[in-house]
């Protein structure tokens, strides 16, 4: 006698379940309504936001069955920025890295806008010279500017440069390229995120993310110019703090 089969859940279908699941797990820990939006992406595994009194959280979908400590973890992170529980995080996130999907490097900077040649100075040129110079050609990487952020109030802080391990991209400030910064200290800051390429981010004794080890911190100082450049840093921050970067 023929019996009927159950029918399996649609994927989506039980992706929403899992989804609203975490939402009231994290809404009894923050006591608030709580919106989860579930993503792939292979770099950002978690951002949030507060609008009113709902918090919208994206997540990576390894957070869908995390353990209680996880999940109270990610609570008191979004709630107090907690030292303890982002290291809680960096560690389930390490432990679960499997689950993020592989992209090559090449893949991603393909979906990126590379602008490496600015009206003063070229960055290709720069990081060619720089990579002969101090990596004998062994920095498999690429640079731009990146994007002119949107000021709406005074800076009080400016991150002139990023490298991306996974897309193995630097990105410099537009800022920089400006007539009255010298080219010795867009070469630093260009060696500085080449540096990021050599040492990668570890973790210290303390279990807290070691961005700029020891050994980062005495490379750096072979650069040939490196105390005009910091001196000029010094006097001129404010100068870069107020430049006004057009949007592309």
């Amino acid at each position: 006698m023929a019996r009927e089969q159950p029918i399996a859940p649609e994927p989506n279908r039980l992706l929403k379940v899992w989804r609203r699941v975490l939402e009231r797990r994290l809404r009894t820990r923050l006591r608030a309504p709580v919106a989860v939006e579930v993503h792939d992406n292979t770099h950002t595994m978690l951002t949030f936001q507060r609008h009113r009194a709902l918090w919208r959280l994206r997540l990576h979908h390894m957070f869908l069955a995390a353990p209680d400590e996880v999940i109270q973890a990610l609570a008191d992170f979004v709630r107090n920025g907690d030292a303890e529980a982002s290291v809680q995080l960096d560690r389930f996130i390490e432990r679960n890295k499997i689950y993020i999907r592989r992209v090559s490097p090449a893949q991603m900077r393909k979906r990126l806008r590379m602008d490496p040649v600015g009206q003063h100075h070229d960055l290709g040129r720069i990081f060619e010279r720089l990579n002969e110079r101090y990596f004998k050609g062994r920095i498999d990487a690429a640079i731009t500017y990146g994007p002119a952020p949107r000021v709406t109030r005074p800076r009080k802080s400016i991150k002139m440069g990023s490298y991306s391990a996974e897309s193995r991209v630097i990105r410099i400030h537009p800022a920089l390229d400006q007539p009255v910064v010298p080219r010795y200290f867009v070469e630093w800051i260009v060696f500085h995120e080449m540096l990021h390429h050599v040492y990668r981010t570890r973790r210290g004794e303390n279990g807290r993310r070691c961005i700029h080890p020891p050994e980062f911190l005495e490379h750096e100082r072979r650069f040939h110019d490196f105390t005009r450049a910091q001196a000029w840093e010094t006097e001129n921050l404010d100068l870069l703090l107020h430049s006004r970067v057009a949007q592309a």
